[in-house]
């Protein structure tokens, strides 16, 4: 092999390593940054209350859009 067979096959090994890090920080942080889910039993009056008004409002722009 000469000088420039070594170099373009170290930096394909330099690249692929770089480009399988990346990936994975990439993929890890997404997974990390999902906002963790709340129990149902967790909810105060209040909120239940928010979700049926907010659901109520959604129902009724439905019927009026159709």
């Amino acid at each position: 092999m000469t000088c420039n067979q070594n170099k373009s096959w170290f930096l394909g090994i330099v690249a692929f390593v770089a480009l399988f890090a990346g990936s994975s920080l990439f993929l890890s942080s997404d997974l990390g940054a999902q906002p963790s889910a709340i129990q149902f039993s967790g909810l105060s009056d209040a909120d239940i209350d928010m979700i049926l008004a907010v659901k109520a409002e959604m129902q009724a722009a439905k019927t009026l859009a159709n």
